[in-house]
């Protein structure tokens, strides 16, 4: 993975992570800069974690995130090239319907496929993500 890879998912993780998915203009921020094979797979920690596969699939399952949630942000930390992916460790935070607040440290796998992002899987545990990426034994 070059470092011009990290920066391909550097500017859609900072332009567009934190779009509502709900709206038209998140729709043509992901057709332009998103693989049109793009796959998201959940964290298996997650209840009822899937493997979406497709533009229009992910945005259904990452709008599915705002219709329970009163509020999410993701906020990239630190961004690392592991070789032919990128590994990014990311701060999230969520206030649910009652007012409620969480807040975690997760880690994104991206793969870049001809200058669109091709992939995110999600790992709640960054550690293991390191290893997953061969950045750490």
């Amino acid at each position: 993975m070059s470092s011009e890879d990290v920066e391909i998912v550097r500017e859609v993780i900072e332009r567009g992570l934190n779009l509502d998915p709900r709206l038209d203009s998140t729709r043509r921020f992901a057709s332009a800069q998103l693989d049109p094979d793009f796959e998201y797979r959940e964290d298996p920690a997650l209840p009822g974690s899937g493997t979406y596969r497709g533009i229009p699939a992910f945005l259904e399952a990452t709008r599915a995130y705002y219709d329970v949630l009163d509020e999410m942000r993701l906020e990239p930390e630190e961004y690392f090239d592991a070789g032919d992916r990128v590994l990014v460790v990311i701060r999230w935070w969520a206030r649910g319907k009652s007012g409620v607040e969480a807040e975690m440290r997760q880690a994104g796998i991206f793969t870049v496929r001809d200058g669109k992002v091709a992939s995110w899987q999600v790992i709640f545990d960054c550690e293991q993500a390191f290893r997953v990426v061969g950045l750490r034994d």
